[in-house]
């Protein structure tokens, strides 16, 4: 992952590191630029949307650091109510991907966290693949699925968007992200295309929250704030995009007005037409009464004239 920046590896990973960071509280010495650690803590706040993904090994009500320590459920739900009245998050998304994952949400209590576990109580999670080199299971079945589900989106968005004008914050990753949803791309597509393992379910809730997961974007937790795109990719595209758009409504409004005109004007020019030449027609049949007695009232008035002279 070319550019990523790693704070916490190794044996660095621990319990009350994990705690610490969420919490925003330093270690002495660490985020000083000539310190021992230059770890600088994230800059959270009530407009902060926070992303926390476990996976590894567990069990009920609980999750594996280093197989020498063990985050609980309660731990989660203490220092996510913590964070709360700390106004350190807008919303978070909670993500556990271990056996019986979905009993680690079991203890929250606090507004605004949508939760997913790759298994319920009582059920694996199962790891996809390993590697030689490493010895060990690099990613586990309920991850590899989103993932790849998402590769492919992204990869048929490229392949059908125009190389005009690239740009990273508009490229097709987040293009995909702006379209699924939390519960179409971490619940339904993981129970509908992957192999999660005999009897394994995927548990979410988003009970206590002010959005359904069926409305909320991947993009919220996965891609840049949306008015951080916004205002950088208008400096790219706001001419090109304002000239389409425009060019569109006028398209749009000539359309209308002749769908208007057809609809109203023609029809009564028509019927108008066709009434005056039934009129006229009218007038000029020789069957009609007053027609006939005009022309014996002529011829009568003729031959008087004609019989005086």
């Amino acid at each position: 992952m070319e550019g990523v920046e790693i704070d916490y590896s190794g044996t660095d990973v621990t319990v009350d590191a994990f705690l610490r960071v969420l919490l925003g509280r330093n270690l002495p010495g660490e985020g000083e630029t000539n310190g021992l650690h230059r770890r600088s803590l994230p800059k959270m706040d009530e407009n902060t949307n926070v992303m926390v993904l476990l996976t590894g090994h567990g069990g009920d009500n609980f999750f594996k650091f280093q197989d020498g320590e063990e985050l609980m459920s309660n731990d989660i739900a203490s220092v996510f109510s913590q964070m709360y009245t700390m106004k350190r998050y807008n919303q978070i998304l909670f993500i556990s991907d271990t056996c019986q994952a979905f009993t680690m949400a079991d203890e929250i209590k606090v507004p605004n966290v949508y939760s997913v576990g790759s298994s319920l109580k009582g059920q694996n999670s199962y790891a996809s693949h390993s590697d030689p080199q490493v010895g060990q299971s690099v990613i586990d079945r309920y991850s590899k699925v989103i993932k790849d589900f998402v590769d492919d989106a992204v990869t048929m968005t490229s392949s059908s968007q125009s190389d005009a004008m690239p740009s990273s914050l508009d490229s097709g990753t987040v293009a995909v992200m702006e379209r699924f949803n939390l519960h179409d791309a971490l619940v339904r597509i993981p129970m509908t295309h992957g192999e999660l393992g005999a009897n394994s379910k995927v548990g979410y809730t988003d009970s206590l929250c002010t959005r359904k997961m069926n409305t909320v974007p991947l993009s919220d937790f996965f891609a840049a704030p949306l008015k951080e795109r916004e205002r950088q990719m208008k400096q790219r595209k706001h001419a090109a995009s304002a000239s389409l758009w425009m060019h569109e409504a006028n398209v749009t409004s000539c359309e209308q007005e002749a769908v208007v005109e057809q609809e109203c004007v023609l029809p009564e020019a028509r019927i108008y037409d066709y009434r005056v030449k039934e009129e006229i027609l009218d007038g000029m049949s020789v069957f009609d009464w007053k027609f006939i007695t005009a022309t014996i009232g002529l011829v009568l008035c003729m031959n008087i004239v004609s019989r005086k002279w």
